[in-house]
């Protein structure tokens, strides 16, 4: 079973918010009383595409600098956005 986030009930949300055919009271009825949380683009998107072009990118010299350039970073916060593309996993 997957985890879902606070992304993919926020993606939902706007989904049924975007169908020309949903009322405003079908959205009440359906998250009417709910806190809505909207995510953060560095959480979210951000943060993604910096992993999706360190996995493309991987091997290459002075990779992490160049991230860190790229979406004004520092290298201590691109390498923590992609430990987990740089330590295997484990079960224990």
């Amino acid at each position: 079973m997957a985890t879902v986030t606070n992304y993919d009930l926020f993606e939902d949300l706007f989904h049924f918010i975007k169908n020309p055919d949903v009322e405003i009271s079908d959205v009440i009825k359906e998250h009417g009383g709910s806190s809505l949380y909207i995510p953060s683009y560095k959480t979210t998107i951000r943060n993604d595409e910096i992993c999706e072009e360190y996995k493309k990118r991987q091997g290459e010299k002075r990779l992490t600098k160049k991230l860190a350039k790229t979406y004004d970073l520092s290298e201590a916060q691109i390498l923590l956005i992609t430990k987990h593309l740089r330590e295997p996993s484990s079960l224990f």
